[in-house]
């Protein structure tokens, strides 16, 4: 069985769109996603409405749905929040539906996956802290740290720089982001883990950047950064 690996979509349609139409392509049966389904760009509601539509077989929450928790009761962290990540979160209050605030939040931090006999140990920063970020240069002290918990393979998000160590067990799987990955804009990073050989891969999926960064530059033109990263390394 192919099972994609989605993690941080941020809001990000066209992204998630392009990477859902290369999933398909690949013949992906089930679908895995490790966290920050909203936050940094605006669709959320039709992002999680993909999401939901497609079989997802297990999904946890990244930071940024615990800050979402925050801004629905507390106006103060919504201000807080909106100057530091823009305005998606308000955005996202005012547009989810009850049913999907109600599943979003109630998404759990971490998950453990059975599927063929593999067992797959969903994080979104680490297995130890799921706010702790493990970029590929990671010393070899926190690599080790992560590989002490149970699993063939332990899924991590939250970098937004995809890796893949495989060099012994358990792997050590971070697809990197679907809607801002930094390590080269315009690229929606995901991963394609093969239940039959045992095996996983990095994929990269060109989506078109332009419309979304001149929304981030229209409703928050505070962050630069939010329009700025989409284009990180691109020669156009």
């Amino acid at each position: 069985m192919k099972v994609g690996i989605l993690s941080d979509i941020h809001g990000n349609l066209a992204a998630l769109n392009a990477v859902l139409a290369d999933a398909d392509e690949e013949g992906v049966e089930h679908f895995i996603m490790l966290g920050d389904v909203i936050g940094y760009y605006y669709s959320a509601a039709a992002v999680i409405s993909c999401i939901r539509q497609r079989s997802v077989l297990h999904a946890i929450r990244g930071n940024h749905e615990r800050l979402f928790s925050e801004v629905l009761v507390n106006e103060e962290a919504a201000l807080r929040y909106r100057k530091r990540y823009g305005s998606s979160l308000e955005i996202a209050r005012s547009t989810l539906s009850t049913n999907d605030i109600e599943w979003l939040t109630q998404l759990p931090d971490q998950a453990t996956v059975q599927l063929d006999g593999l067992v797959l140990k969903l994080c979104h920063g680490s297995p130890m802290d799921p706010d702790q970020y493990v970029y590929p240069d990671a010393d070899a002290a926190t690599l080790d740290a992560c590989r002490t918990a149970d699993g063939d393979f332990i899924l991590m998000g939250h970098t937004h720089y995809p890796m893949l160590l495989d060099d012994r067990r358990p792997i050590l799987f971070n697809p990197g982001s679907v809607g801002q990955a930094r390590d080269r804009g315009g690229e929606a990073c995901w991963g394609l883990l093969n239940t039959r050989t045992k095996s996983a891969k990095l994929m990269r999926t060109g989506f078109d950047v332009r419309a979304l960064a001149d929304e981030a530059k229209r409703r928050d033109p505070h962050l630069p950064f939010l329009a700025d990263v989409l284009f990180r390394r691109r020669s156009n």
